[in-house]
């Protein structure tokens, strides 16, 4: 009968150093994940690397972050209601600029119109200053004709603001041209005699003083 061969012993050296080396391996993990009494888990080996765990947010985490997300949401909200409210301040201050330059201009134009007309007034006062002591049937009817378009004239002109200043009166050098200064028996003095020429006012504006003469 054989006799069994020893066993190698640097064969069995090494197998104890594995079985030792695998035990240990283990151990490590598992204290690795759960502690051995003192320490914390911070993670789980998976295929060699640390897998982090996700931290979850306390209550008051929570509420704190939301409130910060609100605080920050209402300072946007409240910014965006200002530059709306500016630019609705500055289109109502441009649109009322506009309509004020409108306005003006105009104005402008319609006094400069006014001015243009003022002779024509004076040509039909001048005329009916001047008629004969005496007129026809038929000629009367022409100068009450005429007076008919001047008073047309003057209407229309008068709903643009344009008055004649009263010819009759104190003298009112803000509205009165003195031409002569003369003694008179029937007019108080300082008051007008009499009205050359008739002076307008176009909405509290004087455009033409009267020409008028005074008495001392």
């Amino acid at each position: 009968m054989m006799s069994e061969e020893p066993m190698n012993e640097e064969v069995v050296i090494e197998e104890n150093a594995s079985r030792e080396e695998a035990t240990t391996g283990a151990e490590s993990e598992a204290t690795h994940r759960n502690g051995d009494g003192n320490g914390e888990a911070v993670g789980e080996i998976v295929d060699g690397e640390v897998e982090t765990e996700t931290q979850i947010e306390t209550p008051a985490e929570t509420i704190a972050r939301l409130e910060s997300e609100l605080a920050a949401a209402q300072a946007q909200a409240a910014e965006a209601v200002d530059r709306m409210q500016r630019t609705a301040a500055e289109f109502q201050n441009t649109r009322k600029r506009q309509e004020r330059m409108l306005q003006e201009s105009l104005g402008r134009a319609t006094e400069r119109l006014l001015v243009a007309l003022l002779p024509v007034l004076d040509d039909f006062d001048l005329a009916f200053r001047n008629l004969p002591d005496t007129l026809t049937q038929e000629e009367q009817a022409w100068v009450d004709g005429f007076q008919r378009i001047q008073g047309k004239l003057f209407s229309i002109l008068s709903e643009d603001g344009l008055k004649a200043i009263e010819l009759e009166g104190p003298f009112d050098p803000n509205l009165h041209e003195a031409v002569t200064n003369e003694p008179s028996e029937d007019v108080e003095s300082g008051h007008i005699i009499d009205t050359l020429r008739t002076g307008y006012i176009l909405k509290e504006k004087v455009l033409r003083p009267g020409l008028v003469r005074v008495a001392e």
